[in-house]
């Protein structure tokens, strides 16, 4: 054998395990992971590497004991993996390996199934609009808001449009939104579930038709299009729903085309056909739709010039309100802007009346200051069943505004700062601040669903306290005793009111405990005379009694009312002892004859006394 021959033998092989030990090595994650539809037994889990491997997801109930795994079948460098069969509400670690290396792990790496559809628990939602811009201004929105919830886990995180800067292409997601989101805990954590904006339809897309495969959002996010996350299946990436506790949440496209012209405002689109059948569905008690063009804007975009936010305005917003939505969140106009309780306004700024269209004439802010009391909505009565509108395109800047900016329907509109939108969604309470780069609150309102109760309750003859809740969360002060919490115990000897109210007086149910009248009915028998049954009983110590009803049975029949006796003590107090007597005229048979004593009281509570029977040959008359 020649030199050359040998050493083509030893190095040739000396360089394949170079490649095999540099692509070993090498392998490393680009791309998240981040979580996508969830579900309270599943969890969706998707990231990138930088070369082809195949990958697994490890996990379990502690870091430690990461003691269950998914794998993938193949080797890729875009990885999708779903775990099923788990807990609901229940936290769960995770580890991202390929076959033998772990790629990412740690104390951050956990997501927690969704709460059971309908469960009422505390929900944290981070949204936010034009974020992906690659600026300074998108690092301290971000910062700022781990910042505020330092010690707050997020649940749901929305995107609301142009998600990357400018032209939506997968270099440009990873330049300016993976990369700013995902070293820290949250893309690692929170569900991210996103709506698409004009930035995000490339111009390479056949006239920015919806679901294009050759636009990168689709490719990039997935989303429950069957309905595997509760709502109607849209069988669209563009647009779907999904439910999470008790918040039903509708995700638009209101820029993809349909046969290259229908548009979401279109009345015979099919995203607009499934928007209504999917709300029609709906019963959750919260409801918030979001998406990226507003119907509302006097920032950066203007929403009488613009057609396709007068449209929006024109054909969306009516179905929205006909089924009750809460609140709709918006980007697009590089502005915070945040409207009243709203109702019935499809038309120009300028006519937008406060007494025609506004539901309130509240801030909302519920923090004190003048006329701040919260937004109050009556799920039951449909009473101030109106819309809240948040424009929050300011996820990285916030730049413009037009000529008759603020908004005639805005209570508050920011042109200077960037900021996001923290929600909490608690029951039937509902949370929402404006923290902005510079970590101040700017903004802030609240939303209570059927609080301001009144209640008649009756405390039965054995009990003696009976306990009260307040409809609402927040602070408590109960009028008969100060006491401040949630909940009391009140044992009333007589009928009494108890209200309990907000600090700042915006809130407050009544109770009215009705307590059994005193009475004490004694001697209560059945003679048999000439003249047919007499029937005869002994009060004492009335207080209350109206009236008392003397009731007859026959074999198989029902009571019957035979005769009403007012009250001797005429509805007031009386220590004496009554004698009440009563002859029930009958006629010669052969059965058995059941009576009873019918005691209503002045607050219109019934009692009955003990069943009384008699056998007679005495016939009962028809």
């Amino acid at each position: 054998m020649s030199n050359y021959s040998k050493r083509r033998n030893i190095v040739i092989p000396l360089l394949l395990l170079a490649i095999i030990t540099y692509h070993s090595f090498s392998q490393k994650i680009t791309r998240g992971p981040y979580l996508q539809i969830s579900t309270p037994t599943s969890m969706m889990i998707r990231w990138r590497t930088d070369v082809a491997v195949a990958s697994k997801i490890n996990f379990g109930l502690s870091q430690s004991t990461l003691n269950s795994s998914k794998s993938e079948d193949s080797q890729k460098t875009e990885h999708i993996i779903t775990i099923e069969n788990l807990k609901p509400n229940t936290k769960y670690f995770y580890a991202v390996a390929s076959e033998n290396t772990v790629l990412q792990a740690g104390s951050d790496n956990f997501f927690i199934t969704n709460p059971p559809v309908g469960k009422e628990q505390k929900v944290t939602i981070w949204a936010l609009g034009d974020m992906g811009m690659g600026t300074e201004g998108q690092k301290r929105v971000y910062q700022q808001y781990l910042k505020y919830t330092e010690k707050t886990h997020t649940d749901l995180w929305l995107l609301l449009g142009d998600n990357a800067y400018a032209q939506g292409m997968d270099w440009e997601f990873q330049q300016r939104f993976f990369e700013y989101y995902q070293n820290d805990r949250l893309m690692k954590q929170t569900v991210l579930f996103p709506s698409p904006g004009n930035h995000d339809y490339s111009p390479t897309a056949n006239n920015y038709r919806i679901e294009d495969p050759l636009i990168a959002y689709f490719n990039i996010f997935s989303v429950p299009t069957k309905a595997e996350a509760g709502g109607i299946p849209s069988g669209s990436k563009a647009y779907y729903s999904y439910d999470y506790a008790n918040i039903h949440f509708i995700s638009l496209d209101s820029y993809g085309r349909e046969d290259m012209d229908k548009r979401l405002f279109s009345k015979d689109s099919e995203q607009m056909k499934w928007l209504e059948k999917d709300l029609k569905a709906n019963k959750q008690k919260w409801t918030i739709a979001y998406w990226h063009h507003p119907p509302y804007t006097m920032g950066s975009h203007n929403s009488d010039t613009e057609d396709e936010l007068r449209l929006l305005r024109e054909g969306v917003v009516p179905i929205l309100e006909k089924y009750k939505v809460d609140l709709v969140l918006n980007g697009h106009s590089h502005n915070y802007e945040r409207s009243q309780l709203i109702k019935g306004h499809y038309g120009l700024e300028a006519t937008f009346n406060q007494k025609q269209h506004g539901l309130s004439t509240s801030t909302g802010r519920y923090n004190s200051s003048k006329d701040s009391c919260p937004y109050i909505k009556d799920s039951k009565t449909l009473e101030n069943d109106g819309i809240i509108y948040v424009v929050n395109g300011v996820g990285a800047g916030n730049s413009g505004s037009q000529k008759s900016y603020p908004h005639d329907a805005m209570v508050y509109s920011n042109n200077v700062n960037a900021g996001s939108l923290y929600l909490e969604v608690e029951g039937n309470r509902l949370d929402a601040k404006f923290i902005t780069e510079d970590g101040s609150i700017k903004d802030q309102f609240t939303i209570f669903k059927d609080v301001n109760q009144k209640q008649v309750l009756k405390l039965e003859t054995n009990q003696n306290t009976i306990p009260l809740q307040a409809s609402w969360s927040g602070n408590f002060n109960w009028q008969h005793d100060n006491s401040k919490n949630p909940s009391t115990q009140v044992s009333p000897t007589v009928t009494t009111t108890y209200i309990v109210q907000d600090d700042q007086k915006c809130l407050q149910d009544e109770f009215i405990v009705k307590v059994p009248s005193v009475y004490s009915l004694k001697d209560f028998n059945l003679t048999s005379i000439k003249s047919g049954m007499s029937i005869n009983w002994l009060t004492m110590q009335e207080r209350g009694i109206i009236s008392f009803e003397i009731e007859r049975q026959r074999q198989g029949g029902e009571f019957k009312n035979v005769v009403k006796l007012n009250s001797k003590a005429k509805g007031q107090f009386s220590d004496k002892t009554l004698l009440y007597r009563y002859i029930d005229h009958i006629y010669e048979s052969e059965e058995m004859v059941n009576y009873r004593i019918k005691v209503t009281d002045n607050e219109g509570f019934i009692y009955y006394s003990n069943v009384k029977s008699v056998s007679t040959v005495l016939k009962i008359a028809d």
